[in-house]
């Protein structure tokens, strides 16, 4: 059983990570401008573009704007054309837990802490002379779970669980129906349910998941055939496998829990099939 318990803690707690990369990308922008502003040689600027008129014998007429550096430099005009060039550089930080400004994932796949309460169904099978009735019980429990899309769940359960249980009187015959005893059995656990688990989905997206539970027996209620905690199995190990959806800060989920040891300490065949439903509030 130690070897049970260390097993379910690896599961639970070596299951809960998050991993974070970030990249950066730089955008540079070149802005060049162009400066026509009217200047004689000797840098001023003049409010009038000076030309100088050449008139060739051909009848030609050449304009000089300042290319041309013939005639007195203090009369040319020049167009100045100068180049600017700046560089932007901005980087950006992108997440693999998509999170946002204020480093909350945006995705609705950060890790959460919560807490639920619920119904429950449950019943034996495999008894001598089986009740294949579900009695409702209930549970309440709180938990931990990861961020990301594949993300680990390790939480703490207390559950009354309720089965029907049928039982041949003293001296009688097996099956005889006439001197059958009939009865409940009240059954408080104290249970630490550990999920490996997968949202397939955004902010109220879809999670399955599936694990595994220790529950110890910490209390049995009164009954009609006078059973104690001792005539049953402490310790248990089930099998659990689930599914639920957000919805904001509330939780739907569903939960079948199968279990793998016998119910009682004879040794007797007996196992117990239960049906969870949750509605929890999500921090």
């Amino acid at each position: 059983m130690k070897k049970s318990v260390f097993a379910l803690c690896l599961l639970g707690a070596g299951a809960v990570y998050g991993q974070t990369m970030n990249s950066s990308s730089t955008t540079t922008t070149t802005t060049t401008t162009y400066d026509s502003t009217n200047r004689a040689n000797n840098g001023a600027t003049m409010s009038t573009p000076m030309y100088n008129n050449n008139t060739s014998a051909t009848g030609t007429t050449t304009y000089d704007n300042g290319m041309n550096n013939t005639g007195s430099s203090n009369m040319n005009s020049r167009n100045s054309y100068n180049s600017t060039t700046t560089t932007t550089t901005t980087t950006s930080d992108y997440n693999s837990d998509s999170k946002d400004r204020t480093g909350t994932r945006a995705d609705g796949k950060q890790g959460r802490f919560g807490v639920y309460a619920g119904v429950n169904l449950s019943r034996f099978i495999n008894e001598p002379i089986p009740d294949n009735a579900y009695r409702a019980g209930w549970q309440a429990g709180i938990y931990g779970r990861s961020g990301g899309t594949v993300f680990g769940q390790i939480g703490l359960e207390y559950r009354n669980s309720t089965s029907n249980l049928v039982r041949t009187g003293t001296g009688t015959t097996p099956g005889s129906v006439a001197n059958e005893v009939r009865g409940k059995i009240d059954q408080h656990f104290l249970a630490i349910p550990a999920y490996v688990g997968l949202r397939v989905g955004g902010v109220a997206g879809l999670r399955i998941q599936a694990g595994a539970e220790l529950a110890s027996l910490v209390a049995i209620g009164n009954n009609n055939f006078q059973l104690g905690k001792d005539d049953l199995n402490r310790t248990i190990l089930n099998g659990l496998v689930g599914a639920g959806v957000n919805l904001g800060p509330l939780t739907l989920d569903a939960v079948y829990n199968h279990g793998f040891a016998n119910v009682f300490d004879n040794g007797a065949d007996t196992k117990r099939r239960l049906w969870a439903f949750n509605l929890g509030f999500r921090f």
